[in-house]
């Protein structure tokens, strides 16, 4: 087996080819990377209720009769946009507005300190945003609820049937499984590439290499679509997550009861992607409780299933959104670190030079390697504050409270929106400059 190390030529060429796309590279200040003095966030102003100020006066963008402002986003570019609207709005409106989109009402927070006093709030179970067109597939084909739709106690004993799963010890046995992958993914890259280190569609080529890792890692299993001849089922799970996530927009911004009742073609085509999905992964858990049904503490499926109290159709739902989970954020996070570091060389050397300074030639890379890279973690915090894969963290008001200098009703969706949350000038955040050095408040900090 190559080792991915030695595919670094490549890669290289690939990277210096991102940065031809109509832009220059990013200069490079005398201050990016220097050290900077940690900062506190600031404590937001406690307000009694009766001065506060009612939710109605939050300002926002104009919102029209049951179409709120859903037609000025559309106009700003959709929900491919989004990130760049959230950053205009904080810009104009400041750290706190109100959004309403169709039947969606929302207000949008935009600062350290007022999502630290979000926090200070909540209970030990926080209700999160109601993921309506899943829950109405759920229900129409009587499958079970997921970690992503499951609320309160049920969320947490679900959690913690996978919590084996999500210990840092055990992902670091996972090691081999990675590197196999890996290894044939950098091997797919170099057949695709041009003699300029050009990939045609580099998106999804990403999105088979995090469906092969889970895959392995969930089944035991490879579907071959870092081959040349990739298999069909493989391929249909990806295109049908791809489905689902372009109704799903459409379906929370306007009544699903109406979608279903209707039988739109958003409904026919969001229900068609989830059978497609919870079809693959039925199949593969299947396999797995049968071959380990007679040894069910050598398989963490089998044993999760066998120890743990959960139903067959609760172990589909959870692996099931794992799945998709792990498919669509990883391969986005990747996408946009490679970007973001095509923009900024000054950042991909060091990085390439701290990586070579832990790693010998050909050497493969090992989980404890990470302990000794700290500027390749910095890369990607940074990389994900730039371009978060969700631009945004949702709650929904369990009670009434006061946050700022704003009375909030009970039921409203707040968002966090992780696109602003430092403290400089929103519209110096975004410009593409990558700057693991950057010292991030408080509020976001480990505790």
């Amino acid at each position: 087996m190559s080792s991915p190390i030695s595919k670094s030529r490549s890669l290289a060429a690939f990277l210096q080819q991102l940065r031809s796309l109509g832009q220059p590279p990013r200069p490079v200040t005398s201050t990016a990377c220097s050290p900077r003095r940690p900062r506190e966030v600031p404590l937001c102003p406690v307000m009694e209720p009766g001065e506060a100020q009612d939710a109605a006066t939050l300002p926002g963008p104009t919102k029209w009769p049951l179409l709120g402002s859903l037609l000025e986003i559309l106009w700003k570019g959709g929900l491919k946009k989004q990130h760049d609207t959230l950053v205009e709005y904080h810009k104009k409106y400041g750290k706190i507005f109100r959004m309403k989109l169709g039947s969606f009402d929302s207000v949008h927070l935009g600062s350290p300190c007022l999502l630290e006093a979000l926090y200070r709030t909540e209970s030990a179970h926080p209700q999160r945003l109601e993921i309506k067109p899943w829950k109405a597939y759920r229900d129409y084909r009587e499958e079970g609820y997921g970690l992503l739709i499951l609320e309160g106690e049920d969320w947490q004993r679900v959690r913690s049937a996978f919590q084996k799963l999500m210990k840092p010890v055990e992902i670091m046995k996972l090691d081999d499984k990675i590197n196999e992958v890996l290894a044939d993914f950098m091997g797919r890259i170099d057949e695709l590439c041009d003699e300029r280190g050009r990939i045609e569609d580099l998106y999804t080529e990403l999105n088979k290499w995090s469906f092969e890792s889970i895959c392995l890692v969930l089944y035991e299993k490879r579907f071959g679509l870092l081959q040349k001849n990739a298999g069909e089922e493989a391929l249909n799970f990806i295109m049908a997550v791809k489905t689902m996530m372009s109704m799903f927009g459409k379906m929370m911004v306007t009544p699903v009861e109406l979608h279903r009742s209707l039988n739109t073609r958003v409904w026919q085509a969001h229900t068609q992607a989830w059978d497609t999905i919870f079809r693959s992964v039925k199949s593969c858990v299947d396999n797995r409780l049968e071959k380990y049904s007679e040894q069910p503490s050598m398989d963490f499926l089998c044993d999760i299933y066998h120890h743990n109290q959960l139903s067959k159709k609760e172990l589909y739902a959870a692996v099931t959104e794992l799945q998709l989970a792990a498919v669509e954020t990883t391969a986005n996070s990747l996408m946009w670190i490679l970007y973001n570091l095509s923009r900024n060389p000054h950042v991909q050397q060091k990085l390439f030079k701290e990586i070579q300074s832990v790693l010998p030639e050909n050497q493969l890379p090992r989980a404890e390697d990470l302990r000794n890279m700290p500027y390749l973690k910095a890369c990607l915090k940074e990389s994900m504050r730039l371009n978060p894969t969700v631009p945004f963290t949702t709650r929904t008001l369990d009670k009434a409270m006061v946050l700022g200098e704003y009375a909030l009703p009970k039921g409203i969706v707040r968002k966090y929106d992780v696109v602003a949350t430092d403290l400089e000038p929103v519209e110096t955040l975004h410009l593409g400059n990558l700057v693991p050095g950057r010292q991030l408040p408080v509020a976001f900090c480990q505790r």
